[in-house]
């Protein structure tokens, strides 16, 4: 029985795309490092009806690993004094993830004011 030319067409194709993902897979396999989570944390201060002295937190994750309960502390300082700390938790940063949450502090908004920022600390699942 003769073949058609669709069919090696097809079956051409097929072979073309197997032997892709092989070589994908292979490159995957053999680049792979298996890093622990590698934390950053972003920090922008936001505006609200409210007035609110508020800042959004961005947790980003780069790593290959998984970090779950990341807790990440902002300080407000005012004129190199701390004046007002806020903490909060992040339940899960999956590999190569962003997370936000947002923190208020109860003091006002004021000129001059600068804010710290650092991560107390994580588990690893």
């Amino acid at each position: 029985m003769k073949k058609n030319p669709l069919e090696w067409i097809v079956f051409g194709f097929s072979v073309l795309l197997i032997l892709s993902l092989l070589g994908y897979l292979s490159y995957k396999a053999f680049t792979f490092q298996d890093t622990p989570p590698d934390l950053r944390v972003e920090l922008t201060q936001e505006k609200d009806k409210l007035q609110r002295n508020i800042y959004r937190i961005e947790l980003v994750n780069k790593g290959e690993q998984t970090a779950e309960n990341v807790s990440v502390e902002v300080t407000l300082l005012q004129n190199g004094k701390e004046v007002d700390k806020a903490e909060t938790l992040f339940p899960l940063a999956p590999k190569e993830s962003v997370q936000r949450a947002w923190v208020t502090f109860r003091k006002p908004w004021q000129q001059g004011q600068k804010t710290e920022v650092h991560i107390l600390g994580y588990n690893q699942p």
